[in-house]
């Protein structure tokens, strides 16, 4: 009795593991039937799978320039400086002076100052006007100081501008960040332009991989019915159209990549020189690998639940 009662644990191991066998038996062939059947269409199979693409593609597309915009602003506001235009009575002695207390304050980082002869020389040399500067008799040129803040943050930035203004040396101060603000609102509706356009594109989705996964169970009604007849469950009917789903999916998730990719290629170069007008590097995002997975995977989620949710309400809707 021992030995017999031994013996048991390694049938019921073995029945486990035909179980399983024939459980992965029935999905492979479940899913090699779903390619069969897509490949059966193939005009109605890519059109599903190219409008599924273009709508995980603009999203994306928008995210990315969102992303990049980020990293744009981020470089941009750390080179931002406010100009300290000093009093054409200023020497160059008290120009050094107002340096060096303009260090002692806690919300500037670094300061440079610009004689009036350096300023005129950098005009000269960025001007091509040379020649008529040499010419006059007195420099027009004030000397600059160029103040670095703590803070990159617009208002902070418009405070310590005004309040360095008083400054009995300086008579006016600049800071050039009303593109900065245009730039970082136009930022910003990117991002939320591309959250809306993902959840539109989300559900229209669903409705698009929803109507093509019912057409597919009306056009099977008869053998749906069979099968329900026979004892089948509707778990094992949906299954075959679960897999269709994530095949429409995955394939239109991996041509949104594909779309991408091509268009990061040939938008990359104009879109460098656009924003190098703002002194600023973009750098759109690199497509590699993870982002070419993620979007495979979002489109593989979407058409599994879009075909869980129609083909479960249209499968329990039939009359065996």
């Amino acid at each position: 009795m021992p030995a017999a009662s031994a013996r048991k644990p390694p049938r019921r191991q073995g029945s486990a593991a035909a179980a399983l066998r024939k459980w992965l038996d029935g999905h492979r062939m479940t899913a090699l039937t779903s390619v069969r059947r897509l490949l059966a269409t193939p005009v109605s199979s890519l059109l599903t799978v190219f409008v599924i693409a273009v709508s995980l593609l603009l999203p994306s597309l928008l995210l990315a320039l969102s992303a990049s915009l980020d990293s744009l602003l981020d470089g941009v506001q750390q080179e931002t400086q406010i100009s300290l235009y000093l009093d054409d009575s200023v020497t160059d002695f008290e120009a050094q002076e107002v340096s060096n207390d303009l260090l002692t304050e806690p919300d500037i980082t670094t300061v440079r100052l610009i004689s009036k002869a350096q300023a005129l020389e950098e005009f000269a040399a960025s001007s091509g006007l040379g020649e008529v500067l040499a010419a006059l008799d007195t420099n027009p040129l004030p000397a600059t100081i160029l103040v670095t803040p703590v803070s990159t943050e617009p208002g902070r930035m418009t405070a310590l501008a005004a309040r360095l203004a008083d400054l009995p040396a300086v008579t006016s101060a600049q800071v050039d960040s009303q593109w900065l603000r245009r730039l970082e609102a136009f930022s910003r509706l990117v991002s939320v332009a591309g959250g809306v356009l993902s959840l539109v594109v989300l559900l229209g989705l669903f409705v698009i991989v929803g109507n093509t996964i019912k057409l597919a169970i009306e056009n099977r009604r008869q053998e749906i019915q069979v099968i329900k007849l026979v004892g089948g469950t509707d778990a094992y009917i949906a299954r075959p159209f679960l897999y269709s789903g994530v095949y429409f999916g995955g394939a239109g998730g991996a041509l949104a990549a594909l779309m991408q990719a091509i268009v990061f290629t040939i938008f990359n170069s104009p879109l460098r020189e656009l924003f190098s007008l703002y002194e600023g590097e973009l750098t759109l995002l690199q497509f590699g690998g993870i982002d070419m997975a993620a979007l495979v995977v979002a489109g593989i989620v979407i058409g599994w639940f879009a075909a869980l949710f129609a083909s479960l309400r249209s499968i329990l809707a039939m009359q065996p």
